[in-house]
This record gives C-alpha cells, structure tokens and sequence, in this order.
C-alpha cells in the first residue's frame, strides 16, 4: 500500500475534540488521508471498539489506518499499520510474524532511523522537530537534524512534533514525506477548517 504524501493525523483528546473517533473524522473531512489512532491507556475492548470505528471512516475516505504502539489491537481491528517507538516490540519481529502490516518507527538521530529501516519499517516518524506540547520530553532533532534523517534512508520520513502551518513549507522542503499534525489541528477552533488548511499548506508550498 502506498503511504499518501501530506499531512498525517494523530488522534488525542486533550484538545477541542474529546473522542478519538471524532477526532479521525475530522482529520479525513478536512482531507487528510493517513490517521494514527493514538490512545496510551484504558480498556483493550473499548480500544478496540474505537480502533473498529476508525477502520471504518478510514474506508469511507480511502484513507490509511495506522494504530499506535499496539500490534493487538491493530491486528483485531484490520488496521494497515502500526507505529512503534522505540521501546515498544521491535520491528523485526513485527515484520516477520504480521509480514502484510505497514510499520512505522519512531527516530530522533540519524541512528535511530537507519536502524528502523534495517529492521524494515516502511516508514520514519522522525522528531521531534520542533518543541512538542505532546510530548515536552522528547530530544529537538531541528529542521536540520529532520534533513539529515530524510537524507540517510531510502524510505519515507514523517516529521512530527510542535508542527505548525506555518512550518509547513520549511518541512516540506527538507525532502520529507508528509508531516504529522496533532495540537496544530485539534487544538483549533474548527478542527476540520484547520486541517484543511494544514493540507492546501502542504500541497501548494
């Protein structure tokens, strides 16, 4: 399956949207067309449940479905794909049990990423970038440390982390694949609005 060039959506509900679901349904409504599903804890049936509902709206947009950090439950609800940082199961032997997955993986150096690719992820969740107010903790890779991890691999890169539109076409013009967005769209007033102009930012920088 082809990874779409662009803007990726991650869902969370620390924003104007409280509900995963809702918050995939604005991401594919305002054109985005690849959706992380991204919940750090609860119930594995309601996790599931939401992943389901998910799968579906990705359907309806044609969109790529990827579920976060958990093989579980992206396998019981036919998701395309897993992303997992880098203490979460290894790529490799997600790669060799569930060959048909695509597989992200997460990376901060030019290390990080080449290891991912060897293992075989599809592709590179490379950041932070900038900044981040989802994740505070993580290492500032910069536009120029996100050039080099582009450079480095032969696969595609996502760069995430403090993303803003009007950081899009600098991000663009690293050579990176797409950008992962989460409080630049959520945080919105109107979610759908901003995440259509986070996709008319990338396609005409």
């Amino acid at each position: 399956m082809k990874l779409p060039k662009g803007i990726y959506g991650i869902t969370d509900t620390s924003y104007t949207i409280k509900n995963h679901v809702e918050a995939a349904r604005a991401f594919l409504e305002g054109g985005v067309r690849i959706v992380q599903y991204r919940r750090k804890e609860g119930s594995i049936r309601v996790m599931l449940e939401e992943a389901r509902a998910i799968r579906r709206l990705c359907n309806e947009y044609g969109a790529v479905f990827i579920v976060d950090d958990r093989v579980d439950i992206a396998i019981l609800s036919d998701a395309d794909g897993v992303h997992v940082g880098l203490d979460d199961a290894p790529v490799d032997e997600i790669r060799r049990r569930f060959g048909g997955l695509i597989i992200g993986a997460s990376a901060s150096t030019v290390d990080e990423a080449l290891q991912g690719e060897r293992a075989g992820a599809n592709y590179i969740g490379a950041g932070s970038v900038f900044p981040s107010p989802t994740r505070p903790d993580y290492r500032i890779t910069g536009l120029d440390g996100l050039r080099s991890i582009v450079r480095s691999v032969n696969i595609p890169v996502y760069a995430i982390g403090g993303i803003t539109l009007e950081s899009i076409p600098a991000i663009k013009a690293t050579g990176a694949w797409g950008a992962a967005v989460i409080s630049g769209i959520l945080a919105a007033k109107d979610p759908v609005k901003m995440a259509r102009a986070f996709v008319e930012a990338w396609e005409n920088a």
